[in-house]
This record gives C-alpha cells, sequence and structure tokens, in this order.
C-alpha cells in the first residue's frame, strides 16, 4: 500500500510540475478542453455458446450493447488528456459468467456494468518522448502476454504509467510501471508492481526485431505466487510474397514466486497465392516439468490464441498443468468487400499430469464487412471436438458470434 501511495504522489506531482510549464502563445487549458473531440463506440453482440460438459447446462444466450463514450482534449501545451466512459447493456442474459448471471446456462464472459476504461494524461518531452499517467489499454506484439481482450465486450485496461521514446532511429522503446490490471469481469486485479520493457528495432523496412522483459509482482507473498519475471523476443521478416513471425520467451523466479521455469515459443509462416493468404504454424506453451511450474500468458489477449472456442484461457495464470501444443493451418481471402478467414488447429499436451493425450481439434471461421468507415459487421464460428478420452479436461463446444459496430 505504502509503495502505490508513493507511486500516486510521483505520478501527480510530475503531472503538476510539467503543468507549470509555460504554455505556448495562445494556448489556455479552457482553450484545450473546448478544442477537443468527442469519440462513441456502439456494438451490438449476440453470442451462442453450447459445452457439452457433465452438468449439461441449457446453450448459452446472449443479446449486449457496448457504449463506450471518449473525449480527447485539445492540447495545453505539452499536455493532452483523454477520458472513456464504458456500459455494457444485457438485452438478452440466458448465460452465467464466473460470479454471476443465470446458473442455468453455459458460460458467455460479459457481466454488464459501468466503469472508466481508459483515462489518462499525455505528456509531451519534445518531438522523440512522451508519458502517458493514468488508466490505459496497452497492447505489446501480437498481444500474446500483454494486451486488452478487445474481442470481450468488456475489454481490459491497467492502472499505471507508460514512457515511450522514438528518440534512436529505426528504434521505438516503452516502459510501463502498472498497479492495477482491470478485468473483463468489471473487477480488478490490485499489483504491487507490473514492470513492462519492450524494444522494438527495425532492421529494415521488411524485417524487425523485438525485445521485451516483463516483471509481475502481485500482492501476495507466498511461495506459489503468480510472481515472475518474462524474458523473450520476437522476430517478424515479409521478404516478397512470404512473411514469417517467430516468438520466444522464458519465464523464471521474481519476487516471492519460486519454481518458474516455463518457456513458449510461436512460429507463425503465411504465404500470398492470389487473393489468398495461406499458411500455418505452431504455439508450444509448456506445462508442470518436474518441480518447473506451466508457463504463464500473463495478462494476453488470450482468444485471439489457441481457438476461438477459448478452451484454453488457463494459460492466462499458469494453470494449464499438462502443457499445450497448438499446431494449425489457416486460409484468409476477400470477395465482395468481404473479408474471410477459416483455421483449423490440432491440440496436444506438452507434459503428462492429470491427462496424458491430446485434447482435440477446432474449425474456426469468421466472414468481416465494412459497410462505410463508421459502420462494420461480422459473423464468428467456432467448433472444438474434443477427443473421446479418459480425463481429457476439454469439452465439445460451439459457439457463434454476430456483431455490428458502429463508431466514430
Amino acid at each position: 500500500m505504502r509503495m502505490k501511495i508513493r507511486v500516486l504522489l510521483a505520478v501527480w506531482c510530475l503531472v503538476a510540475a510539467v503543468a507549470a510549464l509555460p504554455a505556448q502563445a495562445g494556448d489556455s487549458l479552457l482553450d484545450a478542453l473546448k478544442n477537443g473531440k468527442v469519440s462513441m463506440q456502439l456494438q451490438f453482440s449476440f453470442e451462442y455458446s453450447d459445452f457439452s460438459d457433465a452438468a449439461n447446462l441449457d446453450a448459452a444466450k446472449g443479446l449486449n450493447l457496448r457504449t463506450r463514450l471518449g473525449y480527447r482534449t485539445g492540447k495545453w501545451g505539452n499536455i493532452q488528456g483523454f477520458v472513456q466512459f464504458h456500459n455494457l447493456s444485457q438485452l438478452l442474459d440466458d448465460y452465467r459468467w464466473p460470479g454471476g448471471g443465470n446458473s442455468n446456462y453455459d458460460v458467455i464472459a460479459d457481466p454488464d456494468g459501468s466503469r472508466i476504461q481508459q483515462g489518462y494524461l499525455d505528456i509531451s518531452f519534445g518531438a522523440h518522448s512522451a508519458l502517458r499517467a493514468g488508466r490505459q489499454e496497452i497492447i505489446l506484439d501480437d498481444a500474446r502476454l500483454i494486451g486488452n481482450v478487445g474481442w470481450r465486450q468488456n475489454g481490459q485496461s491497467f492502472d499505471g504509467l507508460t514512457f515511450s521514446c522514438t528518440g534512436l532511429a529505426n528504434n521505438t522503446f516503452k516502459a510501463s510501471w502498472i498497479t492495477r490490471v482491470n478485468t473483463i469481469f468489471l473487477t480488478h486485479v490490485n499489483l504491487d508492481k507490473l514492470i513492462l520493457l519492450h524494444d522494438s528495432y527495425r532492421v529494415s523496412d521488411k524485417v524487425s526485431i523485438d525485445g521485451f522483459g516483463y516483471l509481475l509482482d502481485t500482492e501476495s507473498e507466498a511461495p506459489d505466487s503468480r510472481d515472475s519475471a518474462t524474458y523473450g523476443a520476437r522476430l517478424k521478416a515479409s521478404p516478397g510474397i512470404f512473411s514469417l513471425d517467430v516468438t520466444y520467451a522464458v519465464q523464471t523466479d521474481y519476487a516471492d514466486g519460486e519454481n518458474h521455469g516455463g518457456d513458449m515459443i510461436t512460429v507463425i509462416g503465411l504465404a500470398k497465392v492470389g487473393n489468398w493468404k495461406l499458411g500455418g504454424g505452431a504455439n508450444v506453451v509448456s506445462g508442470q516439468n518436474g518441480n518447473d511450474r506451466p508457463f504463464d500468458t500473463l495478462f494476453s489477449t488470450a482468444h485471439k490464441w489457441n481457438g476461438w472456442a477459448d478452451q484454453f484461457l488457463a494459460t492466462n495464470g499458469g494453470n494449464l498443468i499438462n502443457g499445450l501444443q497448438d499446431v494449425f493451418v489457416q486460409a484468409g481471402t476477400t470477395f465482395s468487400g468481404i473479408k474471410f478467414l477459416a483455421m483449423a488447429h490440432w491440440f496436444d499436451t506438452t507434459d503428462a499430469n492429470t491427462y496424458d493425450g491430446t485434447y482435440g481439434t477446432e474449425l474456426d471461421f469468421v466472414f468481416t464487412k465494412s459497410f462505410n468507415k463508421n459502420l462494420s459487421g461480422l459473423v464468428k464460428f467456432a467448433f472444438y471436438n474434443a477427443d473421446s478420452t479418459v480425463d481429457n479436461p476439454t469439452v465439445d463446444e460451439t459457439v457463434i458470434w454476430v456483431r455490428l459496430n458502429y463508431h466514430f
């Protein structure tokens, strides 16, 4: 608690000091407020989700409206502010979620409620560096470890500071100090600290290399806490019609957490063939291996990975003790203004603890259409087929989404 108070005081002292700097001629706080810009997003979402689990609950059906209203001020000297209010209203609520909802139905992870999704000050220090202070969405790399969970109707945001610098040629450096994570369930997770260090270097127009270190220190002082240090690198290359995306990360002990020794690797290769983009890859997340605990994918946008049926969300938190090997192929194209993507997954374990065998397979399809610059829609399907093996922790699942998004 004392650490959080010191951080908060430091933020406000910094803001006060910067605010005391002389503004540019003609600028005033009133002008900055009057010259701001309003933004709005309305997103209707229908979701159908049917689990074939032992409870034999009714299929979940949900229709809800996400409303986000934002306001970005004009610049007052080197300061600019942004606030975004969020509300989720249920129109059809035949579903449950962790901690609430109708217990007779399967899960849809969209509780209703309101909050401030984002609220921060941007403070610039010349042309190449800036500080963002407050509640903010953060997406690093492909959101595999740190993301905003933008797919769910209630997204994820972080409370803290983010410093960014582009002063070196072809290089972007970011560092964040986070003290709270605001979850998709409209709850929050208080932290002693989460330090995010990320550097991206553009070797050429077609090659870039990223390096990162994420240090998680929860409020728990127990040896089995999530406290860990995650280090890794990412290579992106797109020579000609081919593209390659490789990420490797390893986890070690940090703060109070013990026995962190897992790793993760992702390899994705794609090629353009006519109007199609074809390819595939693999994502391997280690499980419990001796004393080494499962790899923790931290606060990622997990829905983007390992199938849209979300059978393996336990990687967030480091609770997938049997590990995961996800081999997939994909094909995407555009026709009549509609973007189409299909994916097929084959899931297997990496470590035999409570289960030794393959998990199952999944087919995913999505159709997206932009009607104009403000209005878009999608239809999305996920069909997961669990192997009929004793003790398989996964179950058959069918999920369908229909969404309509309007924003300005």
